[in-house]
């Protein structure tokens, strides 16, 4: 039968919104594609600023000492307070309290980086490594401040004697609900406080460990994505550096010239050695630079790493300690000896850790082998080279350093 014309009418409707809903369906799934490769570009371009300032950090720290004449290596700048891409006067706060902030572009020699929104990069730093106030000591076995976790719970460690970073940059991406940001129009980036951006919960300006998150593009809670460094990244790019080892050497010769003196004055002895239960030997760590009458510059190396250094001296004043090098045929011995334990160990036997105070205060964190038996007890016999060296520089240089003192 012949389709009446209301039938007719009626079957076209059906076609036309059948068509409506395929079109609509598959605009649709091209918007949804196109959102997705939108979220894959802005996160791409995220990662690489991240990538450019972690490098740019590490290129900072590194050669701080070359724009900082007589200040040391391994030090970070304060983060940009004031919306201008440098470091502003007062930015880092007091002295080992975390920074945060945008982060100082100009200061690091960069462009300005955004992520892939379009919004400037968020900085923070450790008080140990900050350049201003300094921590009073700067090492390979400096703290961190920042517990780093993943997106899952678990966490990230960063590379660390106490796993925790020192420094961690930001791309914070789209504003989320509850964060206000805004332009006035004339600074480089949008503006607005740290928890407008990025989402800790807090300034990170503070002495204790915060937590910091890896969010995800796309999230509704947290999407801030994070690059960080590790004390380790920046003392094992040090080690690359041709300078780097005689640097350290230079540290110890220092040391050694001025303890030999004062280790023959009863009280300094009293004030800072301490007898072992073998009886034979005084023991006890490196005195400050100001002790030594040792000034700046060399008073600041020295005190930034005089936490590595240990003395053992003969209670007799003889010449009782054996010195066994083993890059030599033969012995020598001291009244005296200053023993560096160069970078910690950090796996497999004999792996040291120096990340708490208990840590730090235990010898066999520091010496190898015997060394620290017989620092311990008293036996008047050490192994090690007679000098700082760096046979692998893509290795931690740990071997003892003992140096005899006359």
């Amino acid at each position: 039968m012949k389709p009446t014309r209301v039938e007719a009418a009626g079957h076209g409707l059906v076609a036309a919104l059948a068509l409506a809903i395929l079109l609509g369906a598959g605009g649709l799934l091209a918007h949804g594609e196109l959102e997705t490769r939108f979220r894959t570009r802005a996160q791409a371009r995220s990662i690489a600023a991240l990538s450019q300032a972690r490098e740019a950090l590490l290129g900072y720290a590194i050669s701080y000492d070359e724009s900082h004449s007589g200040q040391g290596q391994g030090y970070l700048p304060c983060p940009d307070t004031d919306n201008t891409g440098s470091t502003a006067l007062g930015a880092c706060g007091p002295r080992g309290a975390a920074a945060s902030g945008r982060l100082p572009w100009r200061t690091l020699a960069l462009p300005q980086l955004l992520d892939g929104w379009g919004e400037c990069l968020w900085y923070a730093v450790s008080g140990s490594v900050k350049h201003n106030p300094k921590a009073l000591a700067l090492n390979w076995d400096s703290p961190g401040q920042f517990r780093l976790w993943r997106g899952d719970g678990r966490s990230l460690p960063a590379a660390a004697p106490d796993g925790l970073a020192i420094a961690v940059v930001f791309a914070p991406g789209p504003v989320l609900d509850g964060q206000h940001r805004h332009s006035d129009g004339h600074a480089p980036c949008t503006a607005g406080e740290f928890g407008e951006f990025v989402e800790t919960g807090s300034s990170l300006a503070s002495i204790a460990v915060s937590d910091i998150h890896q969010g995800q593009v796309g999230s509704t809670t947290r999407n801030d994505l994070i690059a960080w460094l590790g004390i380790d990244d920046i003392y094992d790019a040090l080690r690359r550096r041709s300078d780097f080892a005689s640097r350290i050497d230079h540290i110890g010769e220092t040391a050694a010239l001025h303890l030999a003196s004062p280790l023959s004055d009863a009280d300094f002895v009293a004030r800072h050695l301490h007898e072992t239960p073998h009886g034979r030997l005084l023991t006890g760590r490196l005195p400050t630079a100001p002790e030594l009458g040792i000034a700046a510059p060399a008073g600041t190396a020295h005190d930034n790493w005089r936490d590595q250094f240990h003395v053992a001296l003969c209670k007799d004043g003889s010449d009782c300690i054996t010195v066994i090098d083993p890059d030599l045929p033969r012995t020598e011995t001291c009244r005296a000896v200053l023993l560096f334990g160069g970078e910690r160990i950090r796996s497999g036997d004999g792996h040291q850790r120096r990340g708490t105070a208990a840590e730090r205060a235990d010898v066999a964190q520091y010496l190898e082998g015997d060394n620290p038996r017989h620092f311990v007890l008293g036996i008047a016999e050490f192994h090690g080279t007679a000098e700082f060296r760096i046979t692998d520089p893509q290795r931690p240089a740990s071997q003892d350093v003992v140096r005899c003192l006359s």
